[in-house]
């Protein structure tokens, strides 16, 4: 009820982070209410699944903890600095930027260097990108199409 800070910002790159690094957000669930019970409740609900390898540097990234913080799988307390715990012990950009995960990275030239991977669009609506497999046998062309307007999207008209 206090508003939030840039610790929130924080917070949610971690999410994000998180979410690179395993495949599936940290807090998922199969509804809204769950959801929010394990970020609320997130000390009992932050780990890192066993089948999917994370570097020491990266999960040190998001939740540093001392041995005494845990006790048969929950995470009771999370005091050190890291991008994923209590606001007040949340790490600042310049500590994220000078963390061991970072290690080489040229922060000043970050915007002039070439991406180890750029997508070659065939045009707004390209989406051979994505997987498809999921969406099983749909028609090429839509039945009916909605209007454009300003405010579509054209890469998800449709």
């Amino acid at each position: 009820m206090k508003g939030y800070g840039k610790e929130c910002d924080w917070w949610s790159l971690g999410a994000i982070f998180f979410e690179c690094l395993v495949g599936y957000a940290p807090f998922c669930s199969d509804n809204p209410g769950d959801t929010y019970k394990k970020i609320i409740e997130w000390p009992n609900y932050l780990y890192f699944p066993e089948e999917v390898f994370i570097s020491r540097e990266g999960e040190d990234l998001l939740r540093r903890y001392t041995s005494a913080s845990i006790s048969s799988q929950n995470v009771t307390e999370y005091h050190s600095p890291s991008m994923m715990t209590w606001a007040e012990s949340r790490l600042t950009v310049a500590q994220i930027k000078a963390h061991p995960f970072f290690y080489g990275a040229d922060w000043n030239a970050l915007r002039h260097i070439e991406p180890p991977f750029v997508p070659h669009l065939q045009s707004i609506t390209d989406t051979s990108y994505f997987p498809t497999d999921d969406f099983g046998n749909l028609p090429d062309q839509l039945d009916q199409v909605e209007g454009i307007g300003a405010e579509k999207d054209l890469a998800f008209l449709g």
